[in-house]
């Protein structure tokens, strides 16, 4: 992950609700912590069409309110990370244009974002196509179904690619802040493939500095079966998306990974812009080593 252009990184966490959202707080303070960067929380709350948003200011009372039990939440659930955090809130018609709107104002470097129940954007309202809004990510997007944030065993499902490399970089961060034990999946057309898979895993780990993860080469060629019985086995799985769109998908409900509903365990969608250079993703990250 690479710092902003002002250079310090930062971690948006778009919210609807202040008092369900620690799972997502849990995830982008160790983000943030192992990047020596900040979290910044945006309470976006969305009004009807019929209501101009200069009528939001007869109800700061209490959206400013509802910031304040967020920001508690938030001084709560981040303290063991001793990281920087800021709370905003922002009234808006479109809240799931607001999202991209936000990750522009902040410069940010990752939104971590929740998809479930009772989440506004979850309806996609946007005065701009879909499409075009999620064409040209403006940084990296983390999605995490509803669901308590369990990092303890992680599962990185890799076939290569910018979106596996974004998978890796998180699965690292949260080894290295709660010390989640890592297991690197990949899947072949049949047995015979076997040899050249583990020589790609092991390759890919070596590159991705996760020499000490657990390799798991499955021969079914089913790659989404493979998830998910894998997945059974672990507490989260970071899935990278394997074409652009993840989040136009996600709104018409047509995502290819079914396994994000079907599972009990956690499942994290990653999403990297295609933009970016290789030199941001080889020297922009700031860490006290190189990688």
């Amino acid at each position: 992950m690479k710092p902003s252009e002002n250079g310090e990184f930062t971690v948006v966490v778009p919210v609807s609700n202040p008092r369900t959202e620690s799972a997502l707080l849990s995830l982008a303070s160790a983000l943030a912590k192992a990047n020596d960067g900040t979290v910044t929380v945006v309470h976006i709350v969305e009004v009807p069409d019929q209501t101009p948003l200069e009528a939001g200011a007869e109800h700061v009372q209490r959206i400013d309110a509802e910031s304040q039990t967020l920001l508690a939440t938030v001084r709560e659930r981040t303290e063991t990370f001793d990281v920087p955090v800021e709370v905003k809130t922002v009234v808006s018609h479109r809240s799931f244009e607001e999202i991209f709107n936000v990750a522009r104002r902040e410069r940010a470097d990752t939104v971590v974002m929740g998809w479930g129940s009772d989440r506004p954007w979850e309806a996609g309202r946007a005065e701009r196509p879909i499409d075009e809004l999620t064409h040209d990510l403006p940084c990296d997007f983390l999605v995490l179904d509803d669901g308590e944030f369990d990092p303890d065993r992680v599962l990185v499902p890799t076939g290569g690619g910018p979106n596996s490399d974004l998978s890796a970089e998180v699965a690292r961060d949260l080894r290295e802040q709660v010390g989640a034990s890592i297991t690197l999946l990949h899947v072949v057309d049949d047995d015979s493939s076997r040899a050249d898979g583990e020589a790609f895993l092991a390759e890919w780990a070596s590159d991705h500095d996760l020499a000490d993860a657990s390799i798991r080469v499955d021969t079914s060629g089913n790659v989404d079966s493979a998830i998910a019985t894998a997945a059974r086995e672990h507490s989260l799985t970071i899935i990278g998306a394997t074409e652009r769109g993840l989040l136009s998908r996600l709104l018409r409900g047509s995502l290819a990974y079914d396994i994000a509903a079907e599972l009990d365990q956690s499942v994290l969608l990653a999403e990297r812009p295609t933009s970016r250079s290789l030199r941001d993703r080889l020297f922009g990250r700031r860490r006290g080593r190189d990688e």
